[in-house]
């Protein structure tokens, strides 16, 4: 068994959504580069990804909160809204991201 540090275990189950009209800058051609199909809302305004994914398409520093010396460093603020966990669960079973029409 692969043990893998806190930080990078949970990194890799972080989801961002974001408006699709973003993804469109990203050409296609990168998108096959780098083997990402990205998930879009039903409605096709939205799309969600890994968070790392989101990182490597869109770098740009991330916010940080001032902290005081001894407190514990704080996640970075992103533009959007980050999921993960539960949160994600629910997010994907909603209307908006799952459909009730099923493929035979």
């Amino acid at each position: 068994m692969i043990y893998l540090p806190k930080t990078i275990k949970t990194d890799l189950m972080k989801y961002i959504k974001f408006p699709t009209v973003n993804l469109n800058e990203i050409p296609q051609e990168v998108l096959d580069e780098l083997h990402l199909v990205p998930r879009k809302s039903v409605d096709g305004t939205q799309v969600i990804m890994k968070l790392n994914h989101y990182e490597m398409l869109f770098p740009q520093p991330a916010t940080l909160e001032l902290l005081d010396e001894e407190e514990t460093p704080q996640e970075p603020i992103y533009p959007y809204p980050v999921y993960e966990g539960e949160e994600l669960n629910a997010l994907l079973a909603s209307s908006d991201w799952s459909s009730s029409d099923s493929v035979l």
